[in-house]
């Protein structure tokens, strides 16, 4: 919720203003309270001093250990999805052979259905 940010925090006894941090405390809910640094949304405590892997080795372990919340992998989510395909398969083929009239999944179809 932007809205809940503050954008401009004034330091320097009001004499300067500057972009206030983006970050949230988890544990508190409050706005962190330093500056932002320059062409950033964060401080350097909350990442903004950041940039990244800059080896081709480093960008590649990046993309090998990309997560979603932390739960699972390119290759696990790949191997449902395959899962998922076949069982689509299996269903049209049930349906087709008239094993069963009718019956409907819930959900997207997986890429390549």
């Amino acid at each position: 919720m932007m809205s809940d940010y503050e954008q401009i925090l004034i330091t320097g006894g009001g004499r300067i203003a500057c972009k206030r941090c983006q970050a949230r405390s988890g544990r508190t809910k409050r706005q962190c309270g330093k500056p932002a640094l320059k062409g950033k949304r964060v401080c350097g405590h909350h990442g903004g001093r950041s940039t990244g892997p800059r080896t081709k080795e480093g960008k590649e372990n990046i993309i090998k250990a990309k997560t979603i919340h932390g739960k699972e992998t390119r290759e696990i989510r790949r191997q449902r999805q395959l899962r998922s395909l076949e069982f689509f398969r299996l269903r049209d083929l049930c349906i087709n052979l008239r094993l069963v009239k009718f019956f409907s999944i819930l959900g997207r179809k997986p890429n390549g259905y």
